[in-house]
């Protein structure tokens, strides 16, 4: 009687295993990818009177899948904000390598059809700047950081469409708007960054 019930134990243990390690492979997956994309940026609170300009976004994904429901993702992103002065005729671009990490939250636990809305804190780091005057070609803006602080923190989020393509592979479209909510300048008063982005990206499983 013992060694049935030793058997039987043995045998439901086994699959109690078996069972939590498949669940374990369908509920956290790791996936990366690349992402472009274009933002529209201005200047926020202090900064004088200023419009929106266009930009370009590009970099890296990785993200983590817990549960069906949730999903932690870290981007490596190169990313122009600035902002256009109509007054006179001037683009300026801050060229940042930027790192969101987002918290996602599916709003359907399975489908080749997954909406999910975003979240999370993002960290800029200023790599360069530019001014473009009219039609002529940009120019680098000598010693710009004495003019504007090299880091930038804000919070992002937005909504975020994810259509399966391929076994183990979507087409995600991120739409997300970054608030800054650093003082990206080093002279008296308070900018900040204001982006919209757009991007699409890959996500491939493993």
């Amino acid at each position: 009687m013992k060694l049935k019930n030793l058997i039987v134990a043995t045998g439901v243990t086994t699959l109690s295993f078996m069972m939590c390690f498949q669940a374990a492979a369908q509920t956290r997956v790791w996936s990366v990818g690349p992402e472009v994309g274009v933002s529209v940026s201005k200047y926020g609170k202090d900064a004088i009177t200023n419009e929106f300009k266009s930009g370009a976004i590009g970099g890296m994904f990785l993200t983590y899948s817990i549960l069906n429901s949730f999903a932690i993702t870290t981007k490596l992103l190169y990313s122009q904000k600035g902002a256009s002065f109509e007054s006179i005729d001037t683009k300026q671009t801050l060229n940042y390598i930027e790192v969101p990490v987002i918290g996602r939250f599916f709003l359907n636990k399975e489908g080749d059809f997954r909406p999910n809305i975003f979240v999370g804190p993002s960290f800029g780091f200023l790599a360069g700047a530019t001014n473009k005057v009219g039609s002529s070609d940009r120019v680098a803006i000598d010693g710009y950081k004495n003019i504007f602080n090299n880091f930038d923190f804000g919070v992002t989020g937005g909504l975020g469409l994810n259509f399966l393509v391929a076994t183990e592979t979507y087409l995600i479209i991120d739409a997300r708007y970054t608030h800054g909510l650093s003082d990206i300048t080093i002279a008296n008063g308070n900018v900040n960054n204001s982006a919209f982005g757009l991007t699409a990206g890959l996500s491939f499983g493993f």
